[in-house]
């Protein structure tokens, strides 16, 4: 397992007895007014993305979290959303969700962690089995589009 880093709210640096997040950096990629969504093992669609490594940048994580998931490389456009979050009942972490675009076209491969990918309008997205926290951020995205 790599080492990522976490979040301490509400605490003084270097109290570590207070509550705890680890941070998720998650990309809305958008590419002709579409956004990419990836369907796990809970059958629950998601954006692409996970845990901050130690040393990392939000961006760079970002990277290379969408490499990793779907072969591809992103450029960042910028910070959409920051907050703590329950993607999963009972698992609360502090996500970053950032506006990304396609850096090269390319046809996305999928990584053994997910079982499929689509690009979603937030309409469409609408009808998906999908954290709420993260439909919010993908129509905002979205609408920036228009």
């Amino acid at each position: 397992m790599r080492p990522s880093i976490g979040l301490i709210l509400g605490a003084p640096v270097g109290d570590t007895d207070r509550y705890q997040l680890p941070i998720s950096v998650k990309a809305v990629l958008v590419e002709d007014g579409r956004a990419c969504l990836l369907l796990n093992e809970r059958d629950q669609w998601e954006l692409p993305g996970g845990r901050l490594e130690k040393g990392e940048t939000p961006e760079a994580c970002l990277l290379r979290e969408v490499r990793e998931e779907i072969g591809l490389e992103a450029a960042v456009e910028g910070l959409l959303d920051a907050r703590a979050f329950e993607p999963v009942p009972g698992k609360e972490v502090f996500i970053l969700v950032y506006r990304c675009r396609l850096a090269a076209p390319g046809e996305p491969v999928l990584s053994p962690e997910h079982r499929e990918v689509g690009w979603f309008t937030a309409g469409e997205a609408e009808a998906l089995v999908l954290p709420a926290g993260y439909l919010e951020t993908l129509r905002r995205a979205l609408l920036r589009e228009k």
